[in-house]
């Protein structure tokens, strides 16, 4: 009996307890649900102009400790960490964190960057407050200091600056250059045909310029004007010379003295031998001479002489007369009419 009754208020002890986790649970996650809304909201409402990361910090902050807590709880992070395939508690809680992250909301608390800004650009606002008249000249200096801040921020974080900030600048440049028309960048239309202009006829006046160049020299050089037959392009015969002598390699002088003495040698030889044809042809002249002049001492007139000139002639030469009176002229055969 005893036992029995242990036994029933063991269990009614587990009942109670998993009443209280299940309560504890829902509690938790009620609470996470109401973070979340109010995050939602504030990120809404602050959307335009951007002011995400300074003006729902606590809300974020708030959610984050809130499933925190839900997930500590072993009994309720095993019902709602793994309950179905979507994960509705783990899936809002992230996209609410990748929201957070993607506007680099943790630079802005980084070096107190969000609070430098706010200075510099809470100065600028009340210069442009004050002069409204000439605010191009009197807020420039406030403008560069607003704008060099944020590109030295922008440099030392690797352009991972905060939202707000990266939105703040980009309407602060936006009002500066287009609404207060303080930054002369703006190109007149005039500029613009101008420039289009040149780069579409530059090439093509290039291209004509370039082809009434060469057909120029073309004609001038081969004389193509009015029909012309074209000159022949040959080098002065100065220039060939020239340009022989210029190639001609350099010869040493033992060289050249060695062909000199074997061209000496030629003509020595060339000499001789044409001194020597000479003198055989002397030769037979003389006994042609000798031969003739005992027929020059007959008489044609007498028969007597006649036949003894048959007798001291050869016989081959009995028919033929010397043209010739003079014993020093050469025999020659008379010319045929």
């Amino acid at each position: 009996m005893k036992n029995l009754f242990i036994f029933v208020f063991l269990m009614f002890t587990l009942v109670l307890c998993g009443q209280c986790n299940g309560e504890v649970c829902k509690k938790l996650l009620a609470d996470l649900g109401d973070g979340q809304m109010h995050f939602i909201y504030c990120a809404t409402t602050k959307s335009v102009p951007v002011n995400l990361c300074v003006g729902c910090d606590l809300e974020y902050h708030n959610i984050v400790g809130l499933y925190n807590n839900l997930m500590k709880n072993e009994n309720c992070s095993k019902r709602y960490l793994d309950s179905d395939r979507i994960n509705i508690v783990p899936t809002t809680q992230g996209i609410l964190t990748n929201l957070w992250q993607k506007a680099n909301c943790d630079d802005c608390a980084r070096a107190n960057n969000s609070g430098n800004y706010d200075t510099y650009s809470t100065i600028f606002d009340s210069c442009l407050t004050k002069n409204k008249d000439n605010v191009c000249m009197a807020c420039k200096l406030e403008y560069l200091n607003l704008n060099t801040f944020y590109k030295n921020m922008e440099k030392a974080s690797k352009g991972q600056v905060c939202f707000d900030l990266q939105d703040n600048m980009n309407r602060t440049r936006l009002n500066w250059s287009k609404t207060l028309k303080c930054c002369q960048r703006e190109s007149k239309l005039e500029n613009f045909l101008i420039a289009v202009a040149v780069v579409v006829l530059l090439p093509i006046f290039t291209f004509y310029v370039t082809a009434i160049v060469v057909t120029k020299r073309r004609e001038a050089n081969h004389g193509l004007l009015n029909e012309q037959e074209p000159e022949l392009d040959a080098p002065s015969t100065a220039t060939i010379i020239s340009a022989a002598v210029l190639s001609t390699r350099s010869v040493d002088t033992a060289e050249v003295l060695a062909t000199t003495e074997k061209i000496a040698n030629v003509l020595n030889q060339a000499r001789v031998d044409l001194s020597d044809d000479s003198s055989n042809d002397e030769r037979p002249n003389s006994r042609k001479k000798k031969a003739t002049r005992p027929a020059l001492k007959f008489d044609s007139s007498s028969d007597d002489d006649e036949q003894l000139r048959s007798k001291v002639l050869p016989t081959g030469t009995t028919g033929q007369e010397s043209d010739y009176s003079s014993d020093d002229e050469p025999l020659v055969k008379p010319k045929r009419a």
